[in-house]
Formats: structure tokens, sequence, C-alpha cells
């Protein structure tokens, strides 16, 4: 009966211990803790992913903080990635059981990330089964275990099948005739490569990264903005994955040390899919990336884009109007391409002439002509040139990438021509100044420019695995709420599931900061005003900077004060 209770006092014990320690550093308070052991009781669990779950407590300041306690590091687990070698220590049970992760083998030192640090038994047993000397210890989020989980075993048979295939050699030796073999069509390493694009299209990721590296390949997904390990396979299959690749696409499977591009077409359900294929010769092979476009997608409404009531009207007031330029502004993958088609498909008419010219063309819209750069002649001020002599209405460029490109945009937007295009920039107070730096005349810019939309993309909450929690103190001082917003907010939090994989996020909303330059702006643009005078002007005249609406969307409870952080503090 004593060896009964034994774990469970000890259990307790260390329960207790984590919650003093939380409270000791202000993370909670004691009727947080009170609240989070009864629930404890009725429930299970650990008391640190319950006052996750139950809004007391962010996972990432939970861990940092037992992590600063017991003198443990945080594992970087995201970023690196350990080799099958270091994998193949640790048996599968011992990793489900203690729920950890073996990182790297130091000699006869294991690194090894665990979600409970201070389990004793786990790290002796571990130590054992490796047969190392010593297990040197990390802390893991429990978040970052279950997607660790599904990366590493939900494709083991598959796997299995590839690995020990005999006839993947032979198969290997018909490169030429691939897309003709029957034996081809049946290997496993072709069921990998189709797994591979149609498991893409299930978890919503736009793209697929396929790594070598000495002794594997490590293939991940970018879903929601953020890189995920779904696989790692052994090394000796890069050649076989990327020549099957590269026939889809009608590559050259021959060409090994220069880059390529390709592009394949897939059927999914009453879809069509299209991949865009890039391959970058590295030290250990090729790095192939595909990247999902989906060209006949239903086209995006601009009233659900996103856009506050009062900045949806300033941009359907002035991509009405005959003239001007209109610029749409973010990092690489913050959606622009998606605002401008809403805005090209909201005035899309039969009686205007719309043409556009891209790098790629990534959708299509029917009605409008879209121009595709090329390496054969086709550049912008070449193609810039030619659609002025096809009497546009409206013309949307890909990006302004020079002066060249942006004068003649400039001048097109004077000229009666309405303009859309994009920039590289973080908000609209920098986009000024950018295009100032480029080499245009500030007074041109006066005239022409007639709105300039920033915007990102920040992840959802999942709406399957999220609960209404009360805002924290601490967030409460760091964002400086009103009382009123606090009052009033209806903030999420999510504990991660199977639909988010196990992130707590699902799909993404677009944050926008918008300004349409005022009489009073335009005078200071004439006069070479400086950065500080625009950005003291635009406060004064009530703009929403970036930051205060993802703020808002968060309040709203669409997404999450890490996501918040990751917005550009306003000017």
């Amino acid at each position: 009966m004593s060896l009964m209770k034994r774990p469970r006092t000890s259990t307790a014990r260390s329960h207790q211990m984590l919650g003093d320690m939380l409270v000791s550093a202000r993370l909670i308070d004691h009727d947080q803790l009170t609240l989070a052991l009864r629930h404890q009781q009725v429930h299970g669990g650990r008391i640190g992913s319950i006052l996750v779950t139950l809004g007391y407590l962010e996972e990432s300041r939970l861990t940092s903080a037992l992590g600063r306690q017991l003198g443990v590091d945080m594992a970087d687990v995201e970023s690196f990635e350990p080799s099958p070698e270091v994998l193949a220590r640790v048996p599968e049970k011992l990793i489900r059981r203690y729920e950890v992760i073996p990182l790297a083998l130091r000699g006869r030192v294991l690194v090894l990330g665990a979600t409970d640090p201070r389990n004793v038994t786990a790290l002796d047993d571990i130590r054992f089964a490796a047969g190392v000397a010593r297990i040197e210890v990390q802390m893991i989020t429990e978040a970052t275990f279950q997607r660790f989980l599904a990366a590493r075993f939900a494709s083991k048979v598959l796997l299995k099948e590839i690995s020990e295939d005999a006839t993947l050699d032979a198969i290997l030796e018909l490169r030429g005739s691939w897309s003709g073999s029957e034996e081809l069509e049946q290997a496993p390493v072709v069921r990998l490569v189709g797994y591979l694009m149609s498991r893409a299209v299930e978890t919503r990721a736009s793209d697929i990264h396929i790594e070598p590296f000495e002794t594997y390949i490590r293939i991940r997904y970018r879903i929601d903005g953020r890189l995920y390990t779904v696989l790692t396979v052994p090394c000796r299959l890069h050649r076989s994955v990327l020549s099957r690749i590269k026939v889809l696409a009608d590559m050259d499977i021959s060409q090994l040390h220069r880059p390529q591009d390709g592009h394949i077409t897939m059927e999914s359900g009453d879809d069509t899919l299209h991949f865009r294929i890039s391959t970058l010769p590295t030290v250990f092979g090729e790095k192939c990336v595909l990247r999902l476009l989906k060209r006949d997608h239903q086209l995006t409404d601009i009233a659900r884009l996103g856009f506050s009531q009062r900045q949806l009207d300033a941009v359907r007031k002035v991509s009405r109007t005959t003239q001007g330029l209109i610029l749409v502004t973010g990092p690489t993958g913050s959606g622009k391409t998606t605002t401008l088609h809403a805005i090209l498909n909201d005035i899309n008419d039969a009686g205007s002439n719309i043409i556009t010219l891209e790098d790629p063309v990534e959708s299509t819209i029917p009605g409008i002509n879209h121009v595709q750069i090329s390496n054969r002649g086709v550049d912008f001020p070449n193609a810039l040139r030619a659609i002025l002599r096809q009497d546009p209405d409206v013309m949307m460029i890909g990006e302004i990438r020079d002066v060249e490109v942006g004068r003649i945009a400039l001048r097109a937007a004077l000229t009666g021509h309405l303009v859309l295009s994009t920039l590289h920039t973080n908000g609209v107070v920098e986009t000024v100044a950018r295009l100032v730096d480029m080499g245009l005349e500030p007074y041109l810019l006066a005239s022409s420019l007639k709105l300039i939309v920033a915007q990102r993309l920040v992840r959802r909450v999942c709406s399957s695995c999220s609960t209404v929690v009360p805002i924290q103190a601490e967030a409460a001082e760091e964002f400086e709420l009103t009382d009123e917003q606090i009052q009033s907010a209806v903030y999420r939090k999510a504990t991660g599931c199977e639909r988010c994989f196990h992130s707590g996020y699902r799909g993404r909303v677009a944050i926008y900061e918008t300004l349409a330059p005022s009489e009073t702006v335009r005078r200071l643009l004439r006069r070479g005003g400086d950065e500080q005078e625009l950005i003291n002007v635009v406060r004064q005249e009530g703009i929403v900077w970036m930051r205060q609406a993802a703020l808002a969307r968060a309040l709203a409870g669409e997404t999450s004060f890490d996501e918040v952080r990751r917005v550009p503090l306003s000017p």
C-alpha cells in the first residue's frame, strides 16, 4: 500500500513546488494556483498545462520560467533538426512515455529535450537504453513534443517500405524513361512524392521544403507562415525523390549544379492545383521548394480581407478613381498579391481594360489580361512601355523594384491611368521614405500617390481547441489596455489539437495600416519634409497603426498576444 501512495505524494509535492515557483515569479497569483489545483483534482493532468489551458499563463512564459528556476536551457527544436542516428538511440516507447526528444550526441553525452526535466526515473531509463554515460537535459513544451510526434511517426510504414524496397536502385537507373515505366508507377518513392503533395493540400501548406543534409533529408511544410518538420528520410532517397519531382515538372534531371524552375499541375477533387518548383544546389545536394499556387481558386471578396470599415471605404473610394498610384506594402508572404487581386476583382467590369504585369502570375482573374515576366526579353521596363501602348485603364505592376520602373509607374499614374503595385516595407511612413531613397521625386509622389496599404498576416487562434480566457494583468500593462478594453474583450487561448497541428493556430488573418494622403501630407511631401514630420502629421489625423490593428484582433478573439508581439511597434 505504501508503494502505491509514494508516487502520488511525490507528484503532489512536485506540482506544489511548481505552483510556488510561478507565484514567486509573479506569473500567477495564489487564487489562480488554488483554482488550478482544484481543476487538477477533478480532471488530472500537469499543473503547468492546466494553468495554460485556463488562460492564467502563456506556455512560452511557463517554460521559460521553469528553465530559469531549474537552471535548464530551452531546446530550439523548431529550427534544429536531430539526425536519424540520434533519434535511433532512444526507443520510441520511451520517447512517448516520457515525452522526450533526443536532440544530439556529443561523445558519450546525449542531449535530450524533455517536457519534465526533473523526472530522474526517465533520465535513468533513457541513459541506460541509449548506452550513454550522461544526459544533458533541456526544456521543451508539450506542444513542441506533440508536433515532433506528428512529424516523426505519421508516415513510418511508408518510409520503412521505401527504405527496404529492393527494386529502388534498379528503378533509379531508369531515369531516362520514368514517365512510361510501369515499374516506376508502383515504386514507393512515387507514392512518397504523391503523399507529400497531397498531404500539403490537406494541411493547407503553402510550401514544401526538401532539404538534404549529410545523413538525412528533412522535409518541412510551411503552414500559416511557419515551417514544420513533417518527415525525415534517409539521404539515399534524395536523388530518386528529386528526379521524380523534376520529371513531373518537366525539368532537366541530369542538371544538378545550377538552379532550375519548373511547374507541376495536380488535380485535387474539383480543384486544379499548381506547384511552382525551384531547385538550388547546396553542399549536400539540391534543395527543392514546391510552392502551392491555386490559380483557379475562388476570388477573395475585398470586404472579407480584414479591413476596418473606415479602411475599406478608403480603398474602394480610391480604387474607383481614374488615375493615381495605389501601393500595397509588406514583407514577403504577407498577402500583398491577394489584396491587389481582391481590389482588381472589385473594380473589374466589361468597360475597363485591366492589365497586370507579374513575376510570377500566381492566380488569374476572368476578364483581366495577365502578363508573365520571362527571361526572354520581357522584363518590367520593356513590358510596362508595351502595356502603355495597349490603352489600359488600370495597370497592376507586381513590384516596384527600381527607380526606372518607379518613374514609369508614376508617370502613368499622372497621365490618366490607375496604377497598383507593391513594395517591401513595414509601414506606410517607411514606404514614402523608401520611394524617395530610390530616387523618385517627392513632388511627383505628392501628385500621384493616392493610397498606401501596409499589411501583415498574423495566425488565427484555432477555433476547435480555443476557449475565452481572462486577460492577465501583465498583458494589460504591457499593451496599456484600458478597463473598457479589458471588460469588452473576448480573448481566446488555444491548447493545440490535431486540427491545428498542435500549434494552437489555424489559418491567418490580415492586419492593415492605411494612408490616403491628405492635402497637409501632400504639402509636406512637396517641400521634402522628413519622416518624423510625416509621423506627427498622420498621427494627428488619426491613423490606426498596424500594432493597434493587431491588438484589436487579439481582443476580438481572432489572434493572440504572442502574434501581436511579432508586429512592429507603432512609430
